[in-house]
């Protein structure tokens, strides 16, 4: 298992057919998705995963506009926690969103998180060559909110009843980005 990046207890790997029935499994979790807006979860299937990750896994283009990857646990056996993607890859603007989900949900709150952005972070900066980086989310959920704040996110706008869930309620969504540090802006 080859890692793209790694940190001091997480390592970043490029996702594989075989994480297909964990990400139902976490993508499925009502408990688990609820800080995102789907207090019943995706309902996505494994054939449905198939698909989206074999056409990702198959595309060698290393420009790919978005990618997702897992992060795994270092010291159990590489076993996976969460993941992340980049989506929206502008190079000639220089940027790109990027999301982020402990998944497993024995980790959350313990630093993870953190250590597992920062690494991607400066992963993206290095790779692309990136003016910033942008990410959102929705205003209640804190626990995010203070993630990027934390990491340096600076608020942009908020946007009042951005997003409807499935269950019909709006939430407003905060948008964010984070300059790189090495081109000094």
């Amino acid at each position: 298992m080859e890692l793209v990046v790694k940190g001091r207890r997480i390592g970043i790997r490029n996702i594989e057919l075989a994480d297909v029935p964990t990400f139902v499994k976490w993508w499925n979790d009502g408990k688990l998705m609820a800080s995102v807006g789907f207090r019943k979860g995706l309902g996505v299937t494994e054939t449905e995963l198939e698909h989206r990750f074999a056409v990702e896994i198959n595309d060698p283009d290393p420009e790919r506009t978005s990618r997702r990857y897992v992060i795994v646990d270092l010291e159990d056996k590489y076993k996976p926690i969460g993941e992340l993607a980049y989506g929206q890859l502008d190079l000639e603007q220089g940027k790109c969103l990027v999301g982020i989900k402990i998944c497993e949900l024995d980790y959350q709150g313990k630093g993870y998180g953190s250590e597992a952005m920062t690494v991607f972070i400066n992963f993206l900066f290095d790779c692309f060559r990136l003016r910033k980086i942008e990410i959102d989310t929705l205003a209640d959920n804190m626990r995010a909110y203070n993630l990027y704040r934390k990491l340096g996110f600076k608020e942009t706008r908020i946007e009042k009843n951005f997003w409807t869930d499935p269950d019909g309620k709006s939430h407003d969504v905060i948008f964010m980005e984070l300059d790189n540090p090495a081109l000094g802006e």
